[in-house]
């Protein structure tokens, strides 16, 4: 009988597996990830920080730099980063009222609405091999500071008192606040007016307190001055 050949044990294990997943992870090497770039937060008013987050930079990466569309043709460099060959040198590089990190990701601070547009990323590889990534960024106006008012600011046990919220932005969520924390809702108090007034009737002495609330539109918020109400014995 002639010698019988031997097969490595990690292609016995694959011969040996019937399912065609199976096959496919023996087989086959991971996909390379592909580089995206995520705005964090997804929506930023002006004054807002803003951090142009990159996913999947590629280990091999020897230089990267980020540019903003000026126009349809034009476009200026933002920030660069040559990537260092001393470890101790991987530090954010700051300018202006940016920062970017070594690992590809811009932040900017303090932002206006000169910096909405389209931001680009291009990178090289030790290889030169370029790619180009591109982001949207859009800075939102921030609400307007609402004003809180009451019907009165002394009201007496088992009456009622009314305080109603004003904002110069429409559609905005209103969040009521009592003594500086979320207002917690009593079977005496009623919201109405797309939640922007708030009755309570019949008041008690535990009403007694700053009131405040706080406009939002999704990326912006503002909180009214505190309104001091008093609760006076009958």
């Amino acid at each position: 009988m002639g010698a019988e050949t031997m097969e490595s044990p990690s292609l016995f294990l694959c011969k040996g597996l019937l399912l065609t997943a199976f096959l496919l992870t023996c087989w086959n090497a991971p996909a390379t990830a592909e580089l995206t770039i995520e705005l964090l937060p997804p929506m930023v008013a002006e004054g807002g920080n803003s951090v142009l987050f990159v996913h999947e930079m590629p280990l091999n990466v020897q230089a990267f730099y980020w540019y903003k569309q000026r126009d349809s043709t034009k476009s200026y460099e933002v920030a660069r980063y040559l990537t260092p060959t001393n470890q101790s040198s991987k530090m954010p590089q700051h300018s202006d009222r940016k920062t970017v990190f070594y690992s590809g990701s811009l932040l900017i601070r303090n932002v206006t609405k000169a910096d909405s547009g389209v931001y680009t990323l291009l990178t090289f590889n030790t290889e030169m091999e370029s790619e180009l990534t591109h982001v949207h960024l859009e800075v939102h106006e921030p609400v307007a500071q609402p004003t809180l008012q009451a019907d009165s600011t002394t009201v007496t046990e088992a009456g009622s008192v009314t305080l109603t919220c004003f904002s110069e932005d429409p559609g905005l969520s209103i969040r009521w606040l009592f003594n500086h924390q979320g207002l917690y809702f009593s079977d005496r108090m009623t919201l109405s007016q797309k939640n922007s007034r708030l009755t309570i009737d019949p008041a008690k002495r535990e009403d007694a307190g700053e009131y405040q609330c706080e406009v939002s539109n999704g990326y912006s918020s503002k909180m009214s001055l505190a309104l001091q109400m008093s609760v006076a014995s009958e």
